[in-house]
């Protein structure tokens, strides 16, 4: 049990300090190609744009609603020692780990004229989403008696691990002039996944004998984990030739009301794959198994070296890790995102945002909140401030730039700038930066012009300028 408690809790731990995928301050960026990425009817500045080969994009993120690193550990001395009471405080009732990785291998974009824009992505993306319940750490950290006389319902326990690379074509395109719709459409090549999609385990403790019962419905589910050593898969077979497919699809819409107020909303990775190579699932189905523990006397009366009792146990074991295996294949879903959102333009050059996006996975919703306000500085510097709750963390200051000298783009944007210098106290990182060349952009100290913006008063201007020049021209 000690290996065990060990193990789990440093595999929650490494995971709570790498990196992870909210992208909350790129939603309003628009000067940034790839904040289509969060809304697909965002309209980037320019007739065209290249994305510099694995730097244009890259996105590193990382959410735990329950501790940070520094609460989890105690210095003592010249150790580190795990404080149980102190992790097991600051966890809810459900709570879960999500971490994300992605890099643009190529990306480009392109104005078809005033209206439509086209754009293209090759992504690779690894992420990690990991739901447990506060009574599971309470059992790994003091074992059956912390339930004892109750039940533990690990049925909310869930693990997602996904490594696949999508192929996606997007198109941004003005309707009207109050409203711009726009969508992503994904082709998706899975390479490796780890999926627990049935996790029905009761554990109940007798208050008096401390007897375990447990049954369980679990089902575990990977491809590409377990590779026969004889299978022969050569590199150009991993990268393309596997048989795990899907497809994907983001929505997004701009709404302007008028000049001062514009309201937008999309629903991003609505998607499954396909799992059809290397699969391997495990299925352990136990209608009522009973531990009663040993008698101590038999390690000491039962065999001169305890044996007996040793291998008692593990029939006992062997009651609960009793396995079946297939090899079908099976369907995940991708973690969709939904975001809400309204801007209010300030004056010519600033503007200010409010932002609900919400995470949904396993059936639970995942609620963030963000304020933000974006400033054109001159005609190349657009920065941007923001302040966000998240996952019961409500410390999060971010902080965006991006530079836009001649064709260049440099650009960098963290979502928590405090947490990026000080990652033990942080319960949510993030950060995306990248390099692009755009051509054609306009060059303005107006964030609605650099911006492509068409504004209502613009919009009517326009109008009335072409009606005065149709009535004075000569009949």
């Amino acid at each position: 049990m000690k290996l065990f408690k060990i193990f789990i809790i440093f595999f929650i731990l490494l995971d709570g300090n790498l990196f992870a995928q909210q992208d909350l301050l790129m939603y309003n960026m628009n000067e940034i190609p790839q904040s289509s990425y969060n809304n697909p009817s965002n309209k980037f500045n320019g007739t065209f744009y290249i994305g510099i080969p694995a730097i244009s994009s890259d996105y590193l993120s990382f959410s735990n609603s329950g501790f940070t690193y520094a609460q989890a550990f105690n210095k003592q001395g010249d150790s580190l020692v795990l404080d149980y009471e102190n992790l097991i405080s600051k966890l809810g009732d459900q709570n879960f780990i999500s971490l994300n990785n992605k890099i643009d291998l190529l990306s480009f974009g392109i104005s078809l004229n005033n209206k439509t824009q086209l754009n293209f992505n090759i992504t690779e993306n690894a992420n990690f989403r990991f739901n447990f319940p506060k009574e599971f750490i309470e059992f790994v950290a003091y074992g059956n008696g912390s339930v004892k006389g109750s039940n533990l319902d690990l049925e909310n326990f869930a693990l997602s691990v996904n490594h696949y690379r999508e192929y996606a074509i997007g198109i941004s395109h003005q309707w009207n002039n109050k409203l711009r719709v726009g969508g992503r459409f994904k082709y998706l090549y899975g390479m490796e996944n780890i999926n627990i999609s049935k996790t029905d385990i009761l554990i109940t403790t007798d208050p008096t004998t401390f007897d375990l019962s447990l049954s369980s419905d679990l089902l575990i589910q990977t491809s590409g984990i377990d590779i026969n050593s004889d299978s022969k898969e050569s590199t150009n077979t991993y990268l393309f030739g596997r048989e795990n497919r899907g497809f994907g699809i983001d929505l997004g819409a701009n709404y302007e009301l008028n000049d001062q107020f514009s309201f937008n909303a999309s629903i991003i990775d609505l998607g499954t794959i396909k799992w059809n190579s290397f699969t391997t699932s495990y299925i352990n189905r136990t209608e009522t198994f009973q531990f009663k523990g040993v008698d101590i006397d038999n390690f000491v009366i039962g065999s001169e070296d305890g044996s007996d009792a040793f291998n008692e146990v593990l029939d006992s074991l062997e009651g609960i890790a009793d396995f079946d295996t297939t090899y079908q294949g099976y369907r995940t879903y991708l973690t969709s995102r939904v975001y809400l959102g309204g801007s209010y333009h300030i004056d010519d050059r600033s503007m200010a945002n409010l932002l609900i996006q919400a995470e949904i996975f396993n059936g639970i919703v995942k609620p963030s909140f963000t304020l933000a306000y974006q400033r054109k500085m001159n005609k190349w510097i657009n920065l941007t401030s923001s302040y966000t709750i998240i996952n019961r963390s409500y410390g999060n200051l971010g902080l965006g730039a991006s530079f836009n000298p001649g064709p260049v783009q440099f650009y960098v944007i963290t979502d928590n700038l405090l947490g990026t210098f000080f990652p033990q106290h942080a319960r949510h990182l993030q950060v995306r930066f990248g390099i692009n060349l755009i051509f054609g952009a306009q060059k303005s100290k107006n964030l609605n012009a650099a911006y492509n913006r068409t504004t209502m008063s613009e919009y009517k201007s326009k109008k009335e300028a072409e009606k005065s020049e149709e009535d004075s021209s000569p009949k």
